[in-house]
């Protein structure tokens, strides 16, 4: 499952830019590079030729010119050239020192890139500049759970949810750090909040690890029924018939597969995930252990099962 958590926040004013673009080609006037750079959308190459147009035009400075550097740094980003986006994000920081998105965004970058120290770092200045963004402590949070510093993941996560209470997003992400830290009926608490707001066979699954973990009764009973109208058949559906007992791990393994490769990598990703859980629940370490290290590299950074996998092994491994 995708993670939750939206590393790119695009505050570009596009609204605004699409009614420009509209005024300018009614009256018959050009529309101009820096007006495209604001409101291009799915086309991060296309996006980025504007962007640049406007900047090296010379028309723009101080926090106009930085906002075409933070655009572009978003397209950069969204292309997944991390070191692009943050020379960009760099740039529009020097130019507006008190441009808390571009913080937040280069947190995200610094985050993609594995260095989580620095990602935290920009969040906190995001955090100072705008104290009641719950995005930014969600950021930081996220980051802090991928360095096992659960008690203050959990505190910004906390954080995070006093100021939007109805975050089903932040609810499931503090529930799993809670889970991580071995805090299960909290844990699981969190995870039926979420669940109520954001009903999601993922939420349901992790719900259901909590209370096994946590030894709440009815574990099984609860998944079937949380989950009974809105299976489908289609994945993960196999992976919720293992929990209640109705298939065996084999039968994960082939429903993982699929002729197409990126949805196959992904089903792959979790089902070596649930199936470590699976295995955990019946004490068998030693054969969750090389499937938690399949997930681990298998799984890209923003699903879910790629952080339960690197929490695991790091609980496992002490």
């Amino acid at each position: 499952m995708t993670q939750f958590l939206k590393n790119i926040k695009i505050t570009r004013g596009l609204l605004a830019a699409i009614a420009l673009i509209a005024a300018s080609a009614a009256q018959g006037q050009p529309v101009s590079d820096a007006e495209r750079c604001a409101s291009i959308s799915g086309n991060p190459d296309l996006a980025i030729k504007h962007c640049t147009l406007a900047i090296e035009s010379g028309r723009y400075s101080g926090a106009n010119l930085a906002k075409l550097h933070y655009n572009r740094g978003i397209e950069w980003a969204a292309k997944s050239n991390y070191d692009r986006a943050i020379a960009d994000y760099d740039i529009a920081i020097r130019l507006n020192p008190r441009y808390g998105d571009a913080y937040y965004n280069r947190g995200g970058a610094w985050g993609n890139k594995g260095d989580h120290d620095r990602a935290i770092a920009d969040y906190d200045v995001a955090i100072k500049l705008n104290p009641k963004d719950p995005a930014a402590y969600n950021g930081r949070g996220f980051e802090r759970v991928a360095k096992g510093d659960y008690a203050h993941a959990i505190a910004d996560y906390g954080t995070a949810i006093q100021l939007n209470p109805k975050s089903a997003g932040a609810l499931l992400a503090r529930g799993r750090a809670r889970y991580y830290g071995g805090d299960y009926p909290n844990a699981a608490s969190d995870l039926e909040q979420s669940l109520k707001l954001d009903h999601n066979n993922y939420t349901a699954l992790w719900l259901y690890l909590a209370r096994k973990r946590g030894e709440i009764i009815n574990a099984e009973e609860s998944l079937d029924a949380e989950t009974r109208t809105s299976r489908g058949g289609a994945w993960p559906q196999p992976v919720i018939l293992l929990f209640v007992g109705r298939t065996d791990p084999a039968s994960i393994v082939a429903a993982a597969t699929d002729s197409d490769a990126k949805k196959q990598n992904e089903q792959r990703c979790e089902a070596n995930f649930y199936l470590a859980q699976w295995h955990l629940l019946r004490g068998e370490r030693e054969r969750a252990l090389p499937l938690l290290k399949e997930a681990q590299s298998g799984c890209t950074r923003e699903f879910l099962e790629y952080e339960g996998a690197v929490a695991e092994l790091r609980r496992l491994q002490r």
